[in-house]
């Protein structure tokens, strides 16, 4: 009998330390993962943000004062004069946050695009994103309704921009590691938000 409960204990204490095993590679292999996924998502935003914030910043310039430098002000979505060659001539720029439905090819269910237009050229991707949301606020740091009706285009002098870039293609987790509410994938995420941000070129 003595035997018998030997064998019994050394299959428990086997079989509980094959799971701490395989629940600690678990842990490893997602804490891994996570880490390469955020230094992925962080490249992807840098890239997108340095464009955005270097565009904003120079909304308005070379532009006529009798011209507004915001013709177009909404929540997801803005366009705006300047001379991007410097070269005396006005470029129209627009920003506009795609559907999710235009991204089918990313196991992401919230990736859109980000889209940038000048003039009419064709309309370009900057990038993917999961969120692309534009606030505007008056020199006194009012915030103004979105969309900013037409009449009231012309008081915006800072836009507060909230950008947000999770990795497209995470690792799928095990069913183990999966808690209630959670995704089913490593979707690392890098948020970017630039308040207050202005031209002086608007200020006029």
């Amino acid at each position: 009998m003595a035997a018998i409960l030997d064998v019994i204990s050394s299959m428990l204490f086997g079989g509980t330390l094959f799971m701490i095993i395989l629940t600690s590679n678990e842990i490893a292999t997602e804490t891994q993962a996570t880490y390469n996924g955020d230094m992925f998502v962080q490249e992807l935003l840098t890239n997108t943000a340095q464009l955005v914030e270097g565009e904003f910043r120079n909304m308005g310039f070379n532009v006529p004062q009798a011209l507004p430098s915001i013709t177009r002000a909404d929540s997801t979505a803005i366009s705006f004069l300047t001379d991007l060659d410097r070269n005396g001539t006005i470029d129209t720029v627009k920003y506009t946050l795609g559907n999710i439905t235009e991204l089918p090819e990313t196991p992401n269910e919230l990736d859109c695009f980000l889209k940038r237009q000048v003039n009419n050229d064709p309309v370009m991707s900057v990038g993917a994103v999961t969120v692309f949301h534009l606030s505007y606020l008056t020199k006194e740091g009012v915030r103004i309704p979105s969309p900013v009706p037409h009449d009231r285009l012309g008081e915006v002098r800072m836009v507060e921009v909230t950008m947000e870039v999770q990795n497209p293609y995470a690792p799928a987790r095990t069913a183990s590691m999966v808690k209630s509410g959670e995704r089913t994938a490593l979707y690392s995420s890098s948020l970017w938000q630039q308040t207050r941000l202005s031209s002086q070129n608007t200020r006029r």
